[in-house]
């Protein structure tokens, strides 16, 4: 704020020393510079004004997380058998090299961390670059799966099912803003929250990897990469929570606050082995490609309790400005601009490691960052405005994988006889 307030001071070349208040914009700054404005050149004027402007529509008073956010906040069961576990990104950072392309960026080893990642978007935009692993990743070098940062898991969690049912489970004890006791993982998750006027505010929660293992078609494996961010989004109404959304692949699921699983008012979430892709029940879970039926697994492996090790921020997405909260004031900002892919760039058929059928490779390209995961949608679903956004009321039932099997064969059927049915509600 400082900073650019001297800007404006700068570019209208005053030298007079002025007092800024302490107070935030909303609570009457524009109000007591209203006069010094209005003494700029109109270029200058019209410059500080929208600078102004924005910064206050992004701000409530300090930038700081309501409570609710984390009473409701969400907690998520890892895979048992998982082998990619949550990572830090800072550390990710200091095991990969910036390519643009396949080209090795001769960029100082300075812009390549949380504080100066954004740098990197000199190189063309930074769309085309890429943080290729400094490791051959089929080595399985041990920072690709971040296994010191397994949760610490609470003891014996209660779950509230839909219709008030309950496992077997003790309750677990709740701390400060409804966290749990334990399931804090050493890998930090990142809070966004962004306010969507009229009450509407979503809880953005997003959830670092450093690998994603693909899921196998005929027993062939498919879709790996480097870097993996995943999310999930809880959306409130004046302070109370009215949908939940999770990630799966290039889509997602949107349920009903009320028909999601709980544990006490937060929300439960499953991430499935190797691809991380998240789930509001465990068991198998079937989604159609164009070239087969694959599945992900979950299950109630260890608890991640992601509001005891979090990265806060709010964000106005028009005027993209992400600010850190107040709980940690001085968090990094820059890593948020990087225009470029947390990953290696998919590898050539030329290289050993990859492979291609159907369209579809063994390795694929890493992903964009939380920057691009349509933070200032209007609905819920994160795909474009003219796609169907359905919002279920009630979860499907934990499916087997002999129910998978059954949806794989009748794909099969569909599509080697040629006929056409709809295949059962995914």
């Amino acid at each position: 704020m400082l900073k650019g307030f001297l800007v404006i001071c700068v570019l209208a070349g005053l030298t007079t020393s002025i007092s800024l208040p302490q107070t935030p914009l909303s609570s009457g700054f524009s109000v007591n510079v209203s006069a010094f404005l209005t003494s700029l050149p109109e270029w200058t004027r019209r410059w500080s004004e929208s600078w102004l402007d924005s910064m206050a529509s992004n701000s409530n008073s300090s930038n700081d997380i309501p409570a609710y956010v984390f009473e409701f906040a969400p907690v998520v069961h890892l895979f048992s058998g998982e082998q990619f576990w949550p990572c830090d990104m800072a550390e990710h950072l200091e095991h990969v090299t910036p390519h643009l392309n396949y080209t090795p960026i001769s960029a100082s080893p300075s812009n390549c961390n949380i504080s100066s990642l954004n740098k990197l978007n000199q190189y063309n935009g930074g769309r085309f670059v890429y943080l290729m692993s400094d490791d051959n990743v089929e080595e399985r070098p041990d920072w690709l799966g971040g296994e010191k940062n397994i949760p610490i898991s609470p003891e014996k969690p209660f779950h509230q099912l839909p219709g008030g049912q309950q496992n077997q489970q003790q309750p677990i004890r709740s701390g400060k803003r409804g966290r749990l006791s334990g399931g804090r993982s050493d890998a930090p998750a990142v809070l966004v929250l962004v306010d969507k006027g009229d009450g509407i505010v979503d809880a953005f929660w997003f959830f670092f990897y450093s690998y994603n293992l693909g899921n196998k078609v005929f027993n062939v494996r498919f879709g790996n990469h480097i870097g993996d961010w995943e999310h999930s989004l809880v959306r409130f109404h004046n302070g109370k929570p009215q949908k939940v959304f999770v990630s799966e692949h290039y889509f997602g699921q949107a349920y009903t606050y009320d028909a999601v699983e709980k544990i006490g008012k937060r929300p439960v979430i499953y991430s499935a082995v190797g691809t991380h892709a998240m789930y509001a029940t465990p068991g198998f879970q079937p989604y159609i490609l164009p070239f087969g039926v694959l599945h992900d697994q979950t299950n109630r492996g260890p608890l991640w309790d992601p509001a005891l090790n979090t990265l806060s921020y709010t964000y106005n997405y028009s005027s993209d400005i992400l600010l850190p909260s107040t709980h940690n004031p001085t968090a990094a900002t820059e890593w948020f601009y990087f225009n470029g892919h947390w990953g290696d760039k998919h590898y050539p058929l030329s290289d050993a490691r990859q492979y291609e059928f159907a369209g579809e490779y063994h390795y694929v390209s890493g992903p964009l960052g939380p920057r691009f995961k349509h933070l200032g949608r209007r609905r819920v679903c994160q795909g474009r405005y003219t796609d169907p956004c359905v919002i279920r009321n009630w979860l499907p039932s934990e499916r087997s994988l002999d129910d998978v099997r059954e949806l794989e064969r009748l794909w099969d059927r569909n599509h080697v006889t040629g006929v056409e049915s709809d295949p059962p509600y995914m």
